[in-house]
């Protein structure tokens, strides 16, 4: 099977092996993004110079046809864009052999890429980022105002990631701050309207069903963290199913053991006793166990402080949080007061704090520091949450070796895939004096990662 080079020099594929082989991966990954590029670029060519004007209508998501109104009236691109000649999307769908729907797309794509998204633009016009990556933060940010738009591109752009879970997080927080109206509107989305709890037998085997519940942020995790902790407190009494099958035996154990309670009058007795031990029961207000780490400024902390004052003026601080995404700073300062005497705040972490134990397995403090540290996996181009990654000894851990082995500088987050990966897929990798670091594969191939995303060094 003959193919041909950059160069235009033939080869058979077949023949191929080692590093040619990579290299010319990298060419064709590098030539999709040249024509992805020149695609885009010609896509605009064609926008601006067939404007709407003086006697020409623009071009709009309906068209004016009969029964198109509201929406389909909206003009192609989003606020901030140059207005189009009408018909220039059919001329785009004829001359790339698709449909008009998904020629108003691209075309609406390209211009709020172009006016909306200058720090996305530049990213895809280095060949830095895939269009497909550009294009979905676009269309995410289409109904929103320029202002609003740019904020984000400026967010997601500064944390250096354009995965689905990055543009969502972005987006979450620039509609909280620029258009809050549409936190109260469904947006497609799931809202306290659509709070439910059901059952369906039919979309399982026989003996299986489903359980879909939409409640609250909050009292869904004290449940999952109910939940989570039987299927746990099973594996150490001998139950050798998986952790998800503990999980789902674990909401039956819950129901029977409330039945239970209930049956013998201990939740009227006052104080409540245990059924077989006598001992009195103690009982809280919330089951919550979960750890909630909330990144707030300065700003956000006098928000919080201060709510009454904010809601009054109409200022509305947004975090992040590790269990609820971007939040209000209402919204958690309302969970802590719900939670009342379970709630429990600790120090800010430090994650350059210096320290070291003599085990494998780092404490809950350390393990903290480190996924604070370090967001996600470190392993190039991977988003996983470091919160989910195994604690990798950089320096594989030696039994016989000195002490002091465990420490916040020989640790890093790794998925569980790229955790295997490095243990048995030949890749190595160290963590750079400034916090970066450098992986290398079986091939010699080396990368940079960093806060603000990858960089390929060969």
């Amino acid at each position: 099977m003959l193919e041909v080079d950059a160069a235009l020099h033939p080869f058979e594929v077949s023949d191929l092996g080692g590093e040619a082989l990579f290299d010319l991966i990298s060419d064709a990954r590098d030539a999709e993004f040249r024509s992805d590029r020149r695609k885009v670029r010609l896509a605009y060519q064609l926008c601006v110079t067939n404007p709407a004007g003086p006697g020409i209508d623009p071009a709009t998501w309906g068209d004016g046809l009969p029964g198109m109104a509201g929406d389909y009236d909206a003009t192609l691109g989003g606020e901030g864009t140059p207005l189009v000649a009408r018909f220039v999307v059919e001329d785009w769908a004829a001359a790339t052999r698709k449909s008009r729907g998904s020629g108003q797309q691209f075309l609406a794509n390209t211009l709020d890429l172009h006016h909306r998204l200058p720090r996305t633009h530049a990213r895809f016009e280095d060949l830095e980022l895939e269009l497909w990556k550009a294009f979905r933060l676009a269309e995410e940010t289409h109904d929103l105002s320029l202002e609003a738009a740019r904020w984000i591109d400026a967010r997601v752009a500064e944390v250096g990631s354009y995965s689905f879970n990055a543009i969502a997080k972005a987006v979450k927080l620039g509609v909280a701050k620029f258009h809050p109206e549409k936190l109260e509107d469904d947006n497609g989305l799931p809202g306290k309207v659509d709070w439910d709890v059901s059952v369906d037998h039919n979309q399982g085997a026989e003996g299986t069903s489903t359980l879909e519940a939409i409640g609250s942020s909050l009292d869904l995790v004290k449940f999952h963290d109910l939940v989570s902790d039987e299927a746990t407190t099973m594996g150490r009494l001998g139950d050798t199913d998986t952790l998800g099958q503990r999980k789902a035996k674990a909401l039956g154990v819950i129901a029977d053991r409330q039945a239970s309670l209930d049956l013998l009058g201990v939740l009227d007795q006052d104080p409540p006793v245990h059924p077989e031990t006598g001992e009195p029961v103690i009982p809280r207000k919330s089951y919550l166990r979960a750890r909630l780490f909330v990144h707030l400024s300065l700003t956000d902390l006098a928000t919080m402080c201060a709510a009454s004052a904010a809601v009054e003026s109409g200022g509305v601080g947004v975090v992040e949080s590790n269990l609820f995404g971007p939040a209000t700073t209402h919204l958690i300062a309302g969970y802590l007061k719900q939670l009342g005497a379970d709630a429990r705040v600790t120090p800010v972490i430090d994650t350059t704090k210096v320290w070291a134990v003599d085990v494998h397995d780092p404490p809950q403090a350390m393990r903290d520091q480190v996924t604070e540290r370090d967001r996600h996996c470190v392993h190039p181009h991977c988003g996983r949450s470091s919160k989910t990654c195994d604690l990798d000894h950089i320096v594989p851990f030696d039994d016989t070796g000195p002490s002091g082995q465990t420490n916040p500088e020989n640790l890093a987050p790794l998925c569980r895939r790229h955790h295997l990966l490095n243990t048995h897929g030949g890749w190595r990798y160290q963590r750079n004096r400034d916090g970066t670091y450098t992986w290398t594969n079986q091939h010699g191939r080396s990368w940079l990662v960093t806060d603000s995303g990858t960089v390929e060094l060969t």
